[in-house]
């Protein structure tokens, strides 16, 4: 058996890309291409999730928008999954403790990072969630006692330095204070970190999409509650008096790119290259959200082009080092 961090596939059996490492070559390396698009789309739509989130939220509040969100995301995943395996893959097929843990930990990261957000300074939120790929490495490495991949080491100094560089453009010249946040944003990649790990090892032989959508419907009802409850006590207002259509374009629109197809993707990198290198990602989403917040006039500079691109080199180097390491059964 492999030492490496992945979950070690049954070579008998066929992911979603339809390849075992019992594969040849060709295949192998379809196998990883695939999971490098998958990541692209990722910290693509989970970067157009930033810029679009920060307008919403002058409409929203943050938990009953998270559950509208979920709601949009959930029912795509739902009519997709149903397209591509047939009615009775909607069935949930998890022991009712495990559906309730998965979607607690998807929900638990949605509220633990909002709730980080609120308490920190924002810059320093920002600068601090740079080190997000270091406590999902910890959150690994505590959890299974597995070595690393190779190279695993380089990558993360590369993709750490680049959000480095990502931040300084926002930290120069502005008050970056510490209000404690900061440490609860962090405690939510360790979370989101230990769904992930869940979401490959609880299912039996099920395909990434129907894991996407099996944690996406448990979260759902967990943010539902948490939301009703908010609305009830007056705590929040709920989501339907908005009336503007564009509005609700574009929050729909996030929440099946980024929420929906996101998360699916989002797994099956995680199930081909592993957590901790599927975290490297994680630094590129402000560098894909400068990139789409053009959109909505803003203006890149120096440091956010090349803190992307030092964190993509991260990314880069490692997928190449996977391309030319040979995948024993």
């Amino acid at each position: 058996m492999s030492n490496r961090t992945s979950v070690a596939p049954d070579p008998s059996v066929r992911d979603d890309a339809g390849t075992s490492p019992a594969d040849g070559g060709g295949r192998a390396r379809r196998h990883l291409f695939g999971a490098f698009a998958a990541m692209l789309f990722v910290g693509a739509s989970w970067g157009a999730n930033l810029p679009v989130t920060k307008v919403m939220l002058g409409y929203f509040d943050l938990l009953p928008m998270a559950a509208v969100r979920t709601a949009a995301a959930t029912a795509a995943l739902a009519v997709l999954l149903w397209l591509v395996e047939g009615r009775k893959a909607l069935r949930i097929g998890l022991p009712l403790g495990r559906f309730l843990a998965l979607g607690f930990l998807m929900g638990g990261f949605f509220a633990v990072y909002a709730f980080g957000i609120y308490l920190s300074n924002p810059i320093t939120a920002a600068a601090v969630g740079i080190a997000g790929p270091l406590v999902s490495a910890a959150t690994v490495w505590l959890m299974t006692r597995q070595a690393f991949d190779p190279g695993f080491g380089v990558a993360l100094c590369l993709t750490v330095t680049g959000g480095l560089i990502l931040a300084s453009g926002s930290l120069l010249g502005r008050e970056a204070t510490f209000r404690g946040g900061e440490i609860i944003v962090l405690l939510s990649s360790a979370i989101w970190t230990v769904y992930s790990l869940k979401a490959q090892a609880w299912f039996d032989r099920a395909s990434q999409l129907h894991r996407a959508y099996v944690a996406s419907l448990s979260a759902l009802g967990w943010l539902i509650l948490i939301a009703g409850v908010l609305v009830a006590l007056g705590r929040s207002r709920q989501p339907f008096s908005v009336d503007d259509g564009w509005v609700w374009t574009q929050l729909l629109a996030t929440a099946v790119l980024a929420s929906g197809l996101g998360g699916y993707y989002w797994n099956v990198g995680a199930s081909r290259l592993g957590v901790p290198i599927a975290s490297l990602w994680v630094n590129l989403v402000p560098f894909f959200a400068v990139l789409w917040a053009v959109a909505y006039g803003f203006m890149p500079n120096a440091y956010q082009i090349v803190g992307g691109l030092v964190a993509l080199s991260g990314v880069v180097y490692m997928q190449a080092r996977k391309l030319r390491t040979p995948i024993r059964a």
